[in-house]
């Protein structure tokens, strides 16, 4: 189920849960768990407030990610021999983003960089 397509039935059950659906963070909570897992770790990395704002997250990221996919040339199979327990080398784990780095460099975010001073050893 596409995320656009479960808020329109999370939207349509609310009126079965007037405890969550009379409280904004409830309802961001309650939408956010039945995000599947992928989906669930890059909306709430965004530190979306409202519900809506998760929502609508959550329909731009799947789009993304469905857009990223479907644009991914397909890898060429190597005609070199795969030889069992033999480690990959390292041109082969190249320094490429993974797909939630490619994703957040997309949406114009950028990573993590811890300030230094509460990492320092004392």
């Amino acid at each position: 189920m596409s995320a656009r397509e479960y808020d329109r039935r999370f939207s349509s059950l609310l009126a079965y849960v007037p405890h969550v659906a009379g409280r904004e963070r409830a309802k961001r909570t309650k939408f956010l768990e039945g995000l599947n897992e992928e989906l669930y770790t890059l909306v709430l990395s965004i530190k979306s407030k409202s519900y809506a704002e998760v929502v609508d997250s959550a329909i731009d990221i799947e789009e993304g990610l469905k857009n990223h996919r479907s644009r991914r040339p397909q890898v060429a199979q190597s005609s070199r021999p795969v030889i069992q327990g033999a480690q990959p080398s390292l041109s082969s784990q190249s320094s490429q983003p993974s797909p939630q780095q490619q994703l957040a460099q997309q949406l114009g975010r950028q990573r993590f960089r811890p300030r230094g001073h509460q990492f320092k050893k004392k």
